[in-house]
């Protein structure tokens, strides 16, 4: 498959589709952050939480992409067509979730039972931790240090990217591989401190040294769900539908099975070796999280959130087939919502707050949709701003090689 110059940038009619995709994500960011304002000042104990579960949603989709960047320098391969742009554009909101961290950090005593004196001062395992690690400045500092590492990588791998759809020569792309590897080892190490840091953190008298990793993955799962949702809606407008064909929607749909595979294997790794330990401060995590609903959440997990898409995406047929990888992305994004809100919402609570909060719920949909709004306007916005397809990219240019070959060699896509 080849593209023309024409192809590789968006059309009258993608335009138009664009346009009415940010027209209703200024509808729902005005709304979502209009309930967030006021969840804010008037429940601020249920809020906060829910705000803090939809920020990481997102934060993970943006941070993701830009290791999925890094990780296809390196490893090139077809699936990257349809999703390079998508990736730069989503890892570039980076410093738009920068500005939205500001409310979790102001309402630093509602988020973090931590930062609660009288929770602090009545376990001296958690007050040793504020003393020395979750003190806010220092937790605060941290927190800028892991932007800047974030929107350092979306900021060269954004710009390099465009420079090489102006330049014959390879240099921007000779750069980006070279940065490729040590770039991706400090975005996994930076985003598994930060799930330490904002995630952990909300259990301050628990911890596991596998939950970066596992926040990592399932972060990973949540932006291939996410952008081929995204990518799948848009196909019947070039050069999205001449960029996504069936063996690249095949790769997708492998790679949607693999880090669900991964996703579950650490999340039950995890929960094996605390069982098996057996030891008072590692189970009183699952308790927390396996008591009453969220019990029923957790078994949901497991049937739905690992079964469900793992059984589907079994089948070649599912894979290659729009049809079945829209609504099969789209149930992982739900499921991956329902994780973070298990892993999140629960947390360590007073006596007197055990019990599923159903008062976060509202705050929960409010914030996804509030974040997600301003998200979605700015990741439209920068999608348009360069040519859909890296046309020049020798990553992309060898993958398209590869595929042409093994065609008139008449191979098939497993």
């Amino acid at each position: 498959m080849s593209f023309g110059t024409a192809d590789a940038l968006a059309g009258p009619d993608l335009n138009a589709r664009f346009d009415a995709i940010r027209s209703r994500a200024v509808l729902f960011a005005a709304v979502g952050l209009g309930a967030c304002l006021l969840g804010a000042l008037v429940f601020p104990a249920s809020f906060f939480p829910a705000y803090l579960t939809a920020f990481l949603f997102w934060t993970g989709i943006s941070v993701a992409s830009i290791g999925l960047c890094f990780l296809h320098r390196l490893v090139g391969g077809g699936w990257g067509l349809p999703l390079r742009r998508p990736f730069e554009a989503a890892g570039s909101m980076i410093v738009v979730l920068a500005v939205l961290f500001i409310p979790i950090l102001l309402g630093l005593p509602y988020t973090y039972p931590w930062a609660d004196r009288t929770v602090a001062e009545a376990d001296p395992l958690v007050a040793q931790k504020v003393k020395i690690f979750l003190e806010p400045s220092f937790f605060a500092t941290r927190a800028a240090i892991y932007f800047v590492i974030w929107a350092l990588g979306a900021f060269l791998v954004g710009s390099w990217s465009r420079q090489q759809d102006r330049r014959e020569d390879q240099a921007p792309s000779r750069r980006l591989t070279a940065l490729a590897g040590p770039a991706l080892v400090l975005t996994f190490l930076s985003t598994s401190f930060a799930a330490f840091d904002w995630a952990m953190s909300r259990d301050p008298d628990w911890y596991s040294t596998i939950y970066g990793a596992m926040f990592v993955v399932g972060a990973i799962l949540s932006t291939l769900a996410f952008l081929t949702v995204f990518t799948i809606q848009n196909a019947a407008y070039e050069p999205v539908k001449s960029a996504l064909t069936v063996g690249r929607l095949n790769d997708i749909g492998n790679l949607l099975l693999a880090f669900t595979m991964l996703w579950a294997y650490m999340s039950f790794s995890q929960f094996i070796i605390i069982w098996m330990g057996n030891l008072p401060e590692e189970v009183i995590w699952y308790l927390r999280r396996t008591q009453g609903v969220w019990g029923a959440v957790a078994l949901a997990l497991i049937a739905f959130g690992f079964f469900a898409p793992f059984l589907a995406l079994l089948q070649r047929e599912h894979k290659r087939n729009a049809g079945w990888v829209l609504p099969i992305a789209s149930w992982i994004l739900v499921m991956r919502v329902v994780d973070l809100s298990w892993l999140i919402l629960p947390g360590y609570s007073k006596p007197d707050e055990a019990g599923f909060p159903w008062g976060s719920l509202p705050w929960l949909l409010a914030a996804l949709a509030g974040i997600g709004g301003v998200w979605m306007i700015g990741f439209v916005g920068r999608l348009r701003s360069a040519p859909l397809i890296p046309l020049r990219d020798p990553r992309i240019l060898d993958a398209l090689a590869h595929e042409a070959a093994h065609q008139h060699n008449g191979g098939a896509v497993l």
